[in-house]
């Protein structure tokens, strides 16, 4: 049999012993929150021009809306971790999900710029809560197939940022921006009560703060994160969420603007950019178990490195859809570099650990819109972009080290 046929076989085959024992409802689950969570973020891009008008704000304000955001995600994974250390799995992902319900209700309904800062905000949190324990539990759940769970889990999640950006630009042109937000409470709330019934309490190890004093657990974590594995992991991930976070922030703005696409044309290409990642992350996956961290990061970001570089220069809608479809690549980076982490830490503090590594990678990550917006502001809309693809050429420098320090 041919290594193109294989490989389809493999993928299948990893993803078949996903399931047994209950564990793939528990995927199920997770991943279906996921999916609404990453969903939500990026229906604020796919939107950001109607934002815009709508409030009279520029790309400078609309950049520190996008940064916004992710700082709220960003500042409750390393909580969340604590938390689902401390509490159980599953009341961290159900409390996830209704801090996102209320902040996107607040969102709806914001009469200007300030509460729909705070709605935002709040947005990001509730998506932070569950971003590091949804890792950490499929880790627990799936300790053979760490990759590929998490990989399973990625495309999922970028079947929400493939659906829920293009359908919101439609309804923004149809009936009102607002829209792409209100038809996603009621699909939070049943999720909500899909991993009450379905998750355990529990799925990790009991908290390393549960048995020993407070000074000695955070001794441990110390020794986690300061672990060159984890260094260069982490180093690694504040690159890739910065161009990540940069370019997905302002990927429509950007084609509307240099390339002179319609907005909700714009935005469908946002999600056709995510709907080859439900492809791209679970190879992903299934490459890193197979071959490791090393060679498929450095490969993921020399690729996003040159595709990132020709964006300036590619024109017509053929062409940046091709495009488009190729530089999906760069979320191939994501099942591999978690699945990594959450390896390289002891399991009764990995939540903790974790969710302070996401914290620190995330939070510079999220100055990437602010940058973006700021230039464009600047008129250097193409070089933000150009920007973009040489710190991902840098992230190859730390990458490398990843599997030497294994």
């Amino acid at each position: 049999m041919s290594e193109g046929r294989l490989l389809p076989t493999r993928i299948g085959g990893s993803l078949g012993a996903l399931r047994g024992d209950g564990r793939g409802w528990i995927l199920l689950a997770v991943s279906v929150g996921w999916l609404l969570g990453l969903g939500i973020r990026l229906v604020f891009p796919a939107v950001l021009q109607h934002i815009r008008e709508s409030f009279g704000i520029g790309l400078t304000t609309a950049g520190l809306l996008l940064s916004a955001l992710w700082v709220g995600y960003a500042l409750m994974q390393f909580p969340g971790g604590v938390a689902a250390d401390r509490f159980g799995e599953r009341t961290v992902l159900v409390t996830g999900l209704a801090v996102t319900t209320v902040g996107v209700l607040g969102v709806v309904v914001a009469p200007g710029v300030a509460t729909f800062f705070l709605g935002t905000v709040l947005v990001g949190v509730g998506v932070g809560l569950f971003g590091t324990t949804r890792i950490t539990i499929l880790s627990d759940v799936f300790p053979e197939r760490r990759g590929t769970a998490i990989g399973f889990n990625q495309a999922a999640g970028n079947v929400g940022t493939t659906v829920m950006p293009a359908a919101a630009g439609v309804l923004a042109v149809l009936v009102g921006w607002r829209w792409g937000f209100v038809v996603a409470v009621p699909c939070f709330v049943a999720v909500s009560l899909l991993l009450w019934r379905t998750l355990p309490s529990r799925t990790s190890t009991p908290a390393a703060f549960d048995r020993q004093g407070l000074r000695e657990s955070l001794g441990d974590v110390r020794r986690a994160v300061s672990h060159p594995a984890v260094v260069f992991a982490t180093v690694t991930m504040m690159l890739a969420s910065f161009i990540y976070q940069g370019f997905t922030g302002f990927f429509p703005t950007y084609l509307a603007a240099q390339k002179g696409l319609d907005a909700e044309v714009a935005a469908t290409l946002l999600g056709v950019f995510f709907a080859t990642a439900v492809v791209v992350q679970p190879v992903a996956g299934v490459a890193r178990d197979r071959f490791g961290t090393r060679p498929t990061l450095v490969a993921v970001l020399v690729a996003t490195a040159l595709l990132l570089a020709s964006l300036p220069f590619v024109d017509g809608l053929v062409a940046l859809v091709g495009l488009t479809v190729l530089l999906s690549v760069q979320l191939a980076f994501w099942p591999v570099g978690n699945a990594y982490v959450v390896e390289a830490v002891p399991d009764d503090i990995q939540g903790t650990t974790v969710g302070l590594s996401r914290t620190v990678f995330l939070l510079v990550g999220a100055t990437g819109p602010t940058f973006v917006g700021v230039a464009a502001d600047a008129g250097g809309f193409d070089e933000a972009f150009l920007a973009l693809a040489g710190l991902a050429l840098l992230g190859v420098l730390p990458a490398s080290r990843l599997d030497a320090v294994e």
